[in-house]
């Protein structure tokens, strides 16, 4: 077995100067990073510092929407960014990120092909860095719950009226409304492609039916935990958390297919660090990842080495069949608003 210092060593100082016109070296550098606080566990960035001498400064990231916003503002001092895979095609045709030098990056060609996105590329260059993969089931507090839930379709399903809960995200509801009753494309994009009046009826409907709304995973885990919601489509590390706690919850693969998501490592144009910011990458991908995310939350990293290194089956995180998976692609800003719209008409007529 390869161990991550081993593999690190084959990679040498090629990931700290990555190349000419690379600014910030990687030996006692300061990586200023954004990205989610659950990402990392307690200690992390004290071994990074420790074999790496790059010390982390991490500021807690509440959405790829506010990242993307901070960037187009300006007001990002940031060497490396998390965004979600919808967000990556704005940052670039924005020019709000720089490409990655893959070479500083050797991990990379092990990292799963289905998530290496067309759109995380441009004229011939890698934008985005697949960082994590997860998926969002359905959780069913099976106290609340005797039935044999199977189907989005129980997400408006008048005889759940009152258990049911959900993010308050218009493309997310979009996408699992389109997926619970058959519209093609799942992942439309022009407004021509949508019956919006069915829709709007539709959403309405789920939002009358819901007990409540959230926008992060504390919300959600509260909702759950106090029985307040029974049934919602939440991510799978807050099912889990929630199972290690005692709380009879189960998961439920909808029949439509399995929401899954994945975030991305970008490296913001004019970062700092750029040296920095490629060796955190290769970290990650070389064991960080597993050690911090991994293991303790059940997120995986996508990358072949790190499943064989740690003798994981892929079928333990649902990589077997990759077709099984829903995705809420990238979209014009024009039909992300329109949906926004339609949203918030759903939730001022369920008088939410």
């Amino acid at each position: 077995m390869v161990t991550r210092r081993q593999y690190l060593a084959g990679v040498g100082a090629g990931t700290v100067a990555v190349g000419a016109g690379c600014t910030g070296g990687g030996n006692n550098a300061t990586l200023r990073l954004l990205d989610w606080n659950y990402v990392y566990a307690d200690g992390i960035f004290d071994e990074i510092e420790r074999e790496t001498g790059i010390s982390v400064e991490l500021q807690a990231a509440q959405s790829s929407a506010q990242s993307l916003s901070l960037l187009r503002s300006g007001r990002s001092d940031h060497d490396l960014v998390a965004l979600g895979n919808y967000a990556v095609p704005p940052a670039i045709a924005d020019g709000l990120v720089q490409p990655i030098d893959l070479d500083a990056v050797p991990a990379y060609d092990d990292i799963f092909e289905f998530v290496k996105r067309d759109y995380f590329q441009s004229e011939g260059s890698v934008y985005g860095v697949p960082r994590s993969f997860g998926q969002t089931p359905l959780a069913v507090n099976t106290d609340e719950i005797s039935d044999d839930v199977t189907s989005l379709r129980a997400l408006f399903d008048e005889s759940y009226g009152g258990l049911i809960g959900g993010r308050d995200d218009a493309r997310l509801q979009l996408l699992y409304e389109r997926a619970a009753f058959g519209s093609e494309p799942l992942n439309p994009t022009g407004a021509d492609e949508i019956d919006f009046e069915a829709t709007r009826r539709r959403l309405t409907t789920h939002v009358n039916l819901a007990e409540g709304l959230w926008s992060s995973g504390g919300d959600s885990e509260q909702l759950l935990g106090s029985g307040e919601v029974a049934i919602q489509p939440v991510w799978n590390y807050v099912i889990s958390s929630m199972q290690n706690e005692g709380v009879p919850v189960e998961r439920v693969y909808p029949d439509e297919g399995t929401k899954a998501w994945f975030l991305q490592f970008c490296i913001p144009e004019g970062a700092e660090n750029v040296d920095a910011a490629h060796r955190f990458i290769q970290e990650w991908h070389a064991g960080v990842g597993y050690d911090s995310l991994m293991a303790p939350s059940n997120i995986a990293v996508p990358n072949g080495r790190v499943f064989n290194e740690n003798d994981i089956d892929r079928a333990a995180f649902g990589l077997d069949d990759p077709t099984r998976f829903i995705y809420e692609e990238p979209k014009p800003q024009s039909l992300i608003k329109r949906y926004q719209q339609v949203w918030t008409e759903a939730k001022s007529a369920a008088g939410a």
